[in-house]
């Protein structure tokens, strides 16, 4: 797995691919890493805490990287959008619940 993410596998090219719901609520940021075939590799690391954290990933299995954060998954560009979305759908209410 860990080749998977080996540095050369990627164009050093990325996007931040942002869900806005209102002005003033906090935005969710994926980071979506080019690869060399032209698919993203998402990642996620805008955790509000450490208990946030464990609460959506202990369970699972994951990879994660201290500088992009935890894997989301590979899709190709065009689906990015519509991927972050879907983990919108999951993250906000987790952090209305969390309150």
């Amino acid at each position: 797995m860990n080749n998977f993410f080996n540095d050369e596998n990627y164009t050093g090219n990325h996007l931040h691919v942002d869900i806005w719901k209102y002005e003033f609520t906090p935005y969710i940021e994926v980071i979506a890493w080019v690869r060399n075939d032209s698919s993203m590799d998402l990642f996620f690391n805008d955790f509000a805490d450490d208990k946030e954290f464990k609460a959506l990933f202990s369970d699972k299995e994951y990879y994660y990287n201290e500088l992009m954060g935890v894997f989301l998954g590979n899709v190709i560009r065009k689906y990015t959008k519509c991927f972050v979305i879907g983990f919108d759908g999951v993250l906000y209410p987790f952090r209305k619940r969390a309150k």
